[in-house]
């Protein structure tokens, strides 16, 4: 090989290392710088009660509804609870449970003393109530009360059983006379997170005005007695729901359709006949005759 063509191909090979090292370094000429993030400060502050859901106004507290959230020091207004540093301490959360809420508070929103309403204070009742709604007590015995198994939040229908005259005879019957009513409180408690159950003496009602007039008469008739409802919904309340605008409102209490005679519960009781006519034994020495008269209206 001459020595021209040796010159030529370490020109070549000079110049290709040359444009490579040029276009390397354009090229990284154009990458954006990458800017180190600063260091994220360690906020300082107190942990506040706040809400872990939207509460409506009226609602018991439980547990669920309440978790604890950071907040500024600077900023914590004397009103919010605040969790304590140390264990030893009572936990605000334990003395909330049961409390109602007076006015509504959204998720996130801290829990302040003027939002709601500690068992025992003044206007408790009232807030729980529903507007156009009245609260309402009725004496209750151990048989009657289902043995202390209803809790304040329950669902209830109640029963009246009492005598009725029918051609002439005592009879004796029970009906049911108002259906799915709310069980505001148990005696003077409105706590509905204790699962021991105890005999109770009153209980206290969510009725319409209406239903407060009729519940009153009732006591007047005869013995009252509560049935449980079931937590679960059966069919026509699965329809309400689906088909309402507002498938977290609280159903409404509403008149009892059945009831029952005493004849369909023993078979030596005499049923009386269907027809208008009343049957009377006439009996004459040794002679029985029966007769029958249109029986009055």
């Amino acid at each position: 090989m001459s020595a021209r063509n040796i010159i030529l191909i370490v020109a070549a090979v000079l110049m290709t290392a040359g444009t490579a090292y040029l276009a390397r370094d354009w090229l990284n000429n154009q990458r954006p710088q990458v800017i180190a993030a600063p260091p994220v400060p360690k906020i300082e502050g107190a942990l506040v009660l706040v809400a872990a859901a939207d509460l409506p106004a009226g609602i018991l507290l439980q547990d669920k509804h309440l978790r604890w959230q950071l907040w500024p020091s600077d900023s914590v207004p004397a009103t919010y609870f605040i969790k304590p540093k140390r264990e030893d301490l009572p936990n605000p959360i334990s003395d909330l449970l049961g409390a109602v809420v007076r006015k509504g508070i959204s998720t996130g929103e801290p829990v302040s003393r003027g939002r709601i309403l500690q068992a025992g204070a003044r206007g408790f009742l009232a807030a729980v109530l529903r507007p156009g709604y009245r609260a309402m007590s009725i004496q209750v015995t151990a048989t009657s009360g289902i043995a202390g198994l209803v809790f304040p939040g329950d669902r209830i229908d109640l029963i009246l059983t009492h005598a009725v005259k029918r051609g002439g005879s005592d009879r004796r019957a029970s009906e049911t006379v108002l259906i799915n009513v709310r069980v505001l409180a148990i005696d003077q408690s409105i706590d509905d997170q204790a699962g021991n159950p105890r005999v109770f003496k009153n209980a206290t009602l969510e009725l319409t005005p209406k239903q407060t007039e009729m519940l009153a008469v009732v006591g007047e008739i005869g013995r009252l007695s509560m049935a449980l409802r079931s937590l679960a919904k059966d069919e026509a309340e699965l329809e309400r729901l689906t088909n309402s605008k507002d498938p977290m409102a609280e159903p409404d209490p509403a008149r009892g359709l059945t009831h029952t005679w005493d004849t369909e519960v023993s078979r030596l009781l005499w049923r009386p006949s269907a027809s208008n006519l009343d049957t009377v034994q006439v009996s004459r020495g040794n002679e029985t005759k029966e007769l029958k008269f249109r029986r009055r209206k």
